[in-house]
C-alpha cells in the first residue's frame, strides 16, 4: 500500500480521533525505565526518601524537558536510582501499563536493562545506589506483569545490553537471560545505550548465544549512526528487529536487504526530535522507509521523559505523516506478526484487528 502524502498536517476530526483510540493497538519499542511519568518519579522519591534538588533545584516540573543529552541523562539517572527494590519496578510497570491500557494497546513488549540495576553504580550526583538481586528484580518484573494483565495489558520482556556501559567481556546481561532465573514472558535481548563509538559486531557471540536459547534479536541501530550500524546488527546480530533503524536510508542496498529479509523497524518519531535525530518532524523518514517497502511501527521509546504515549505518535503518523485509519490497523498487524506474543494473544489481536 502507498502511504499518503507526508506533506499533509490536517487535524484529525473528533470521530477519527475515537476511532484511533479505539483500535486495539501494540507496542514494541519502550524502555520501563524511561517511560516513568512526573508523578510515578514523585511517588518513588517519596517511598524512597530521595532527593530530588539533584536534578530539580526548584522541585518537581510539571512536565519533564531537559536541555541537550546531558541533561536528559541526569534527569533519566535520577529515575533510575529509584528502584531500590521489587515493588518499585512493580509500580512503574503498572503505572505504564494504566496508561497503555487507556489507549486501548493490548500487548506490550517492554525493554529493561537489568545490568543497571545488578550493579552498584553511582547515580547522578555520584550517590552510590545499592544492586537488586536477581531475585528482587526478577519478582518485582513479575508482579507489574501480572498487574499490567489485570488491566488487560499483555507484556513481554525485552532485556538489553547497555552497550555504552557493559563491555562485551563482561557478559553480565547474556548470562542472566540464557540463566535458569529470569522474569515471566522474557522474548528476546536487545543492545541499548549511545551508539556512537560502541559498535555492535564485539557483541556477536552474545546475541548467537540468545537466539540459540531461544530467544529474539531485536538491538537498537541507525538512530545516531549511519547506515553501517544497521547492516551490524542484522548481518553480525541475526536482528530481526531494529529499534529505530531510520538510518538505513543512506544505503539503497542495506534497503534491499531489509526488505529482502522483512526486517521491521521500531520507529519513534518524538524521540528523533527531542534527541535530534531530525531536527524537523517534516523531515522525518517515516514516509520515506513505507515507500521502499520497510515494514515499521510507531513507538514511544521513553514516553515518561519524552511527555509522549502511544496516541500521540499515532497522530503524529496521521497528521503529519498521512496514514489513514486503514493504513493504521495494517501497521498494527504488521506490528503483531513481527512481534513475539504468545498464541493466544496473537490469535485474539489478530481477530480484533481482522474486525
Amino acid at each position: 500500500m502507498v502511504p499518503s502524502s507526508p506533506d499533509s498536517q490536517t487535524p484529525l476530526s473528533p470521530a477519527d480521533r475515537v476511532a484511533l483510540l479505539e483500535l486495539p493497538k501494540l507496542e514494541l519499542h519502550c524502555h520501563l525505565e524511561g517511560s516513568m511519568s512526573v508523578g510515578t518519579v514523585r511517588a518513588l522519591t517519596e517511598r524512597n526518601g530521595a532527593d530530588p534538588r539533584q536534578v530539580w533545584p526548584n522541585g518537581f516540573p510539571e512536565a519533564f524537558s531537559f536541555d541537550g543529552f546531558p541533561d536528559f541523562a541526569a534527569q533519566y539517572f535520577y529515575g533510575l536510582s529509584l528502584f531500590k527494590g521489587a515493588a518499585d519496578l512493580a509500580t512503574a510497570t503498572d503505572d505504564l501499563a494504566a496508561v497503555l491500557a487507556r489507549q486501548n494497546v493490548r500487548y506490550a513488549e517492554l525493554t529493561t536493562t537489568a545490568y543497571t540495576h545488578f550493579l552498584d553504580r553511582s547515580i547522578g550526583d555520584g550517590t552510590p545506589r545499592s544492586a537488586l538481586t536477581v531475585e528482587d528484580y526478577c519478582e518485582g518484573l513479575n508482579e507489574g506483569r501480572r498487574l499490567a494483565a489485570a488491566r488487560g495489558v499483555e507484556i513481554g520482556w525485552v532485556i538489553d545490553i547497555p552497550r555504552d556501559i557493559e563491555t562485551p567481556d563482561q557478559e553480565i546481561t547474556v548470562d542472566f537471560v540464557t540463566g535458569s532465573r529470569v522474569p515471566d514472558g522474557l522474548v528476546a535481548l536487545g543492545l541499548g545505550g549511545y551508539e556512537v563509538g560502541f559498535p555492535a559486531a564485539p557483541y556477536a557471540d552474545q546475541f548467537q548465544r540468545a537466539i540459540a536459547h531461544g530467544l529474539g534479536s531485536v538491538p537498537h541501530a541507525g538512530e545516531t549512526e549511519g547506515a553501517d550500524s544497521v547492516r551490524s546488527a542484522i548481518e553480525d546480530l541475526g536482528a530481526t528487529r531494529i529499534g529505530h533503524g531510520v538510518r538505513c536510508l543512506e544505503d539503497p542496498t542495506l534497503v534491499d536487504l531489509i526488505v529482502g529479509r522483512g526486517i521491521f523497524l521500531e520507529v519513534c518519531p518524538t524521540s528523533n526530535l527531542l534527541l535530534h535525530v531530525v531536527e524537523d518532524l517534516a523531515d522525518h523518514p517515516f514516509p520515506s522507509l513505507r515507500e521502499a517497502g520497510i515494514r515499521t511501527c510507531l513507538n514511544t521509546d521513553d514516553p515518561g521523559w519524552f511527555a509522549t504515549d502511544l496516541m500521540t505518535e499515532l497522530v503524529i503518523g496521521s497528521e503529519r505523516f498521512g496514514l489513514t485509519l486503514g493504513e493504521h490497523r495494517a501497521m498494527q498487524l504488521d506490528a503483531l506478526a513481527a512481534s513475539f506474543a504468545p498464541d493466544d494473544v496473537r490469535a485474539r489481536l489478530s481477530a480484533e484487528l481482522a474486525t
